[in-house]
Formats: C-alpha cells, structure tokens, sequence
C-alpha cells in the first residue's frame, strides 16, 4: 500500500492556488508540484536539450516528462479548482451561530475581490482565526478523503 505524509498533502493542498498541478509519485511517495512552464516544455516537441535551463528547473522538466511517460506511477492531487475555497467560504459563513457576521461574511463574497474582502471582512469582524480553522479542517477532510479514495496509508495522523 501507498503511504503519504499527511502534513505533505496538506501542504500541496494550500499551495494549489497557482497554474501548476501537484502529483503523488507511487514509486517514491514523493509529492511533486509541476509548473505551468514545466509542464509546457515538457509537452513541446523540442525537449532534446533541456541544458540551458536551470538545474532546479530542468529537474522538474525531467519529472514532468516522466509523469507523461510513466502515467501510472503517479496520482495528481486535487487543484485548487477541485478544492473551491469559495464553497468552503460559503459552508463557513453558513456554520456560524451569528447570522448578522455571517451575512456580512456573504456579502463580502459579492463581486470583483470577494476573496480579499472575505477575509478583511473576517479580521474586521474578529473571525479570522475561526476562518482559518475551518478552512484548514476543510483541507484536512479533502486530504483525507484523497488519500482514502486513491488507497493511500496516512503515516503521521496529528
């Protein structure tokens, strides 16, 4: 059976707010993030001489193209656009026993930077803290479930 590092999965799960993709390695129990870029050099057809890049971005190349090659090594980790830290926004205004804070918690997830606001909103209204705790029990249930639905042991349960 696959083992993973909860606090490994976590940690890709927070930081899965760029344009790269986090992947599970079989063989290793390594989690590797993929950039964009990476992800683009490795998929064009002029890959023979990747010399020129930088030694820590051509290590990522080289694990890009062996994740396209060797496909059933790997799992990818949910994305941000699997995570939707907006509907978890939303569950967490809904959990709150105050509706006059959760409706201005609601409010603030109106129109363009509903995030920044969310979380100004948050600290304005001295929820910030309680946010983050839910928004990190959040993570810890769809890493979990992750590593559950993909038969993958968790070896540091906190």
């Amino acid at each position: 059976m696959n083992k993973v590092k909860l606090d490994a999965v976590l940690e890709a799960l927070e930081l899965a707010e760029g344009e790269g993709n986090y992947y599970y390695n079989k063989i290793t129990s390594e989690i590797i993030y993929i950039g964009e870029d990476e992800a683009r050099i490795a998929d064009s057809d002029n890959i023979d001489n990747i010399d020129h890049y930088p030694e820590w971005q051509r290590e990522i190349i080289e694990a890009a193209i062996d994740i396209e090659e060797n496909w059933e090594n790997y799992i990818s980790l949910p994305s941000r656009f699997d995570i939707n830290e907006y509907d978890i926004m939303v569950e967490f205004c809904d959990s709150l026993d105050n509706d006059r804070i959760s409706n201005q918690l609601l409010n603030a997830l109106n129109g363009k930077g509903a995030f920044r606001k969310f979380k100004d909103t948050a600290s304005r209204l001295n929820v910030e803290k309680k946010w983050y705790d839910y928004k990190d029990e959040a993570l810890r249930k769809i890493a979990m479930d992750w590593c559950k639905d993909n038969d993958i042991e968790i070896i540091d349960q906190r």
